[in-house]
């Protein structure tokens, strides 16, 4: 049974295949237009999923879309009743887009799409719960499912139990935990819906000392539920998300152009220690409702990799399962597995460790493309391509590297990455230069599984994270080790590489381990500030000559620049003694 799943319009619009429970393919549509969050019907990322997989559209039995966009536009009008006339020119605005698209959808799978089979319409949540839930492997697991909004719903307390998910509690708009944060997203100078992993990484430069305040704006009930009190937050009625009190209370906003002060960073770690104060008291809860060791959790909050990594010392929970692209995007995915699992009833399907579901090109294609820019490159097995890069990284190069394919959701996971060694210090601002970030970001570490305890403290021996969504504290004797990923609080975002689940990416993290001692690797999305992760290598070779990357691995290809060496030190002949490299 063929199912493809959509979401669309909001942000992050996707598109996946699922064939009898089993993900085949899974992509976003930004990738391919190059817009960043792309939230248009997701027509190219369709067209890619059925290529990928032979399918014309006559092959799918079901068309699953992530949500119940009346019911959505329900809570839309209702909300526009209650606060009118204030939120009266939001609605003007937003109307357009309504009856042109978001309540067009089977109009467009219809149309657009040429389908005559059926179409189901899977309520925003639960589509959160099925990407959280089914993928994980757990017969028996607590769901959470937490986000800015969906229909009505803004948080979900779920039960899952073989192919069915029981929904327990809900919380309703406008009181959410998403939308609480990205107040202060907002209000800290940063972009909605895009920025919140910037307020979390902000605030390890900050103090807390904003606690009280904030939790004057809300009701927090010892569930975890919370009441905002809307004299503070204007969202329901306003594009501005803060009301004049809230900045009486934390002063003027930050401009996005402006100096980032101190009182930001405080404001950044109060809001970051509040929001760890709800998630851990709704996760206490379900485990008293649920009474089982497994937690899978999903929505956009889920990607908040700095309270996840505290789950296991501050909730019952032993096993923690979250879903790569745990927000819309990876809605899709979710839409399609709940058809297949809860409504149409059918077992279990298969757990998910790689999220490499996307495209992927031939040395054939690669070449015409090198040829094209006239570009010095050579050609090497595997085996070699592992060693020369795995070579150069040690000596400090940068390196692009593409290959296999894309992966699906917001992290590089090892197949369109920026790579680097993950010491001295100094690496942290190259690689932040490169790609045109702040430099109070942080970037996260790619670690083979088997080591991964070695390094960090983790819950337990191989420790499994595959889709780098967790933050752990670095072990203090290999914190000079890691000198560029340790952020400022002693933690970094790390991703496990498994030889199964990526035996190349996982090669070469080996390979550099041999070298150097050191079995992680620096590792950031393949894109420059602004553009979704590079697709194709046209793309790729692009962002190389645009930046000061130093070589492009690339299928069989190690591309480098004119000037260059075509070939790194053998071996380390050249290098400092490994005492002098890693101090």
């Amino acid at each position: 049974m063929r199912i493809l799943g959509l979401n669309a319009f909001y942000h992050d619009s996707a598109a996946a295949i699922i064939d009898d429970g089993r993900v085949l393919v899974a992509v976003e549509e930004e990738r391919f237009t190059r817009i960043k969050h792309d939230n248009q019907f997701p027509l190219q990322s369709v067209e890619f999923c059925l290529g990928s997989q032979k399918l014309t559209i006559s092959d799918i039995d079901y068309v699953v879309y992530y949500e119940k966009s009346l019911l959505r536009f329900e809570r839309v009008l209702d909300n526009f009743v209650k606060t009118y006339p204030y939120a009266l020119r939001p609605f003007i605005k937003g109307i357009p887009e309504w009856f042109n698209h978001k309540l067009q959808i089977e109009r467009k799978i219809r149309k657009d799409l040429g389908f005559k089979g059926k179409i189901l319409y899977i309520p925003h949540h639960a589509s959160h719960a099925a990407a959280a839930f089914y993928p994980s492997g757990f017969s028996r697991s607590a769901v959470l499912t937490v986000d800015g909004i969906g229909e009505y719903q803004t948080t979900g307390l779920w039960f899952g139990r073989e192919n069915q998910l029981t929904p327990l509690k809900s919380l309703d708009f406008p009181h959410s935990v998403g939308l609480f944060y990205s107040t202060f997203t907002a209000f800290l100078g940063f972009r909605v819906n895009e920025d919140e992993y910037k307020v979390m990484g902000l605030g390890a430069y900050g103090k807390p000392y904003y606690i009280k305040k904030i939790l004057k704006t809300l009701d927090l009930k010892n569930d975890g539920s919370i009441h905002l009190d809307l004299s503070y937050y204007s969202f329901p009625q306003s594009e501005r998300m803060w009301s004049k009190k809230f900045e009486i209370l934390f002063g003027k906003p930050r401009l996005s152009h402006e100096k980032v002060k101190e009182k930001h960073k405080d404001i950044a770690r109060s809001c970051q220690a509040v929001l760890e104060m709800i998630y851990f008291k709704m996760l206490n809860h379900l485990y008293k409702l649920t009474r089982v060791d497994n937690v899978c959790i999903g929505g956009g909050v889920a990607l908040n990799a700095l309270a996840n990594g505290k789950i296991y010392h501050e909730t019952p929970f032993k096993h923690v399962y979250i879903f790569g692209a745990a927000g819309d995007n990876g809605s899709a995915v979710g839409a399609a597995l709940f058809a297949y699992h809860h409504v149409l009833t059918q077992e279990k399907g298969y757990p998910l460790t790689s999220l490499s579901l996307g495209s992927k090109y031939l040395d054939g294609e690669i070449k015409q493309v090198l040829d094209g820019y006239k570009l010095h490159y050579q050609k090497y097995t595997h085996k070699e391509l592992v060693a020369k890069t795995a070579s150069l990284l040690a000596e400090g190069k940068i390196v692009g590297w593409f290959e296999g394919r894309m992966e699906f959701g917001p992290r590089a996971l090892g197949n369109r990455s920026i790579l680097a060694s993950p010491y001295p210090r100094n690496m942290k601002q190259k690689v932040n230069t490169i790609k045109i970030r702040e430099q109070f970001r942080p970037f996260a570490g790619s670690i083979l599984e088997e080591k991964v305890d070695e390094y960090f403290d983790v819950p337990e021996k191989q420790h499994k994270s595959p889709f780098m969504l967790f933050c752990f504290n670095v072990r203090k004797g290999k914190r000079s080790n890691l000198a560029a990923i340790v952020h400022k609080d002693y933690t970094c975002r790390i991703q496990t590489v498994a030889k199964k689940d990526n035996n190349l990416y996982y090669s070469l993290i080996k390979e550099f381990d041999r070298l150097t001692g050191v079995p992680c690797l620096l590792n950031t999305s393949f894109n420059l500030k602004g553009e979704p992760l590079v697709e194709t290598p046209r793309q790729a070779v692009n962002d190389f000559l645009k930046t000061k990357i130093d070589y492009l691995v690339i299928g069989s290809f190690i591309v480098y620049k004119k000037g260059a060496s075509s070939l790194p030190e053998t071996f380390l002949k050249r290098l400092r003694s490994k005492h002098d490299l890693l101090y």
